[in-house]
C-alpha cells in the first residue's frame, strides 16, 4: 500500500512538472512533443538495461575488496606505532579482520570502479 502511494505522489508530481513545462512554453505541440520524447527516451532507457548478475557482480566486488584490502595493509605498514600502544598478537588478528571489512564496506560503497570493470569484462566473456 505504501509503494502504491509513492507511485501516484512521484506521477502526479510528474505530470505536474510536465503541465508547467506545457505553460512556459506557450504551445501545446512543443510540450506535447516533449512529453512524447521524454516518455520515449524513459522506456527506452528501461529496456536497454541489461539485468545484473547478482552473483558475478558479489564476486567483483569481493575482489575489489581484496585488492582494497592490500593497499590498506600497505598503508598500515607505514604508521609507526610505538610499544607501548602494542596490543600483541590479538590485536594483529583484530586489525586484520578490521581492515578486511573496512576493505569490502569501501569496495560496496564507494565508486571505486575496479568492480564494475571486472564484471563488465566477465560478463562480456560469458
Amino acid at each position: 500500500m505504501e509503494v502504491n502511494f509513492i507511485d501516484q505522489a512521484l506521477s502526479s508530481k510528474a505530470s505536474s512538472k510536465i503541465d508547467d513545462i506545457k505553460r512556459k512554453s506557450g504551445s501545446p505541440d512543443s510540450s506535447e512533443n516533449f512529453t512524447e520524447m521524454l516518455t520515449e527516451t524513459i522506456s527506452v532507457k528501461e529496456t536497454k538495461q541489461k539485468p545484473v548478475d547478482k552473483k558475478l557482480m558479489d564476486t567483483c566486488i569481493e575482489m575489489e575488496s581484496i585488492f582494497v584490502k592490500q593497499m590498506l595493509s600497505s598503508m598500515k605498514k607505514n604508521v609507526d606505532k610505538g610499544e607501548f600502544l602494542h596490543g600483541g598478537y590479538a590485536e594483529e588478528i583484530f586489525e586484520d579482520m578490521l581492515y578486511d571489512e573496512y576493505a569490502l564496506n569501501m569496495s560496496k560503497n564507494s565508486n571505486m570502479g575496479i568492480a564494475k570493470s571486472l564484471y563488465e569484462e566477465l560478463s562480456r566473456i560469458r
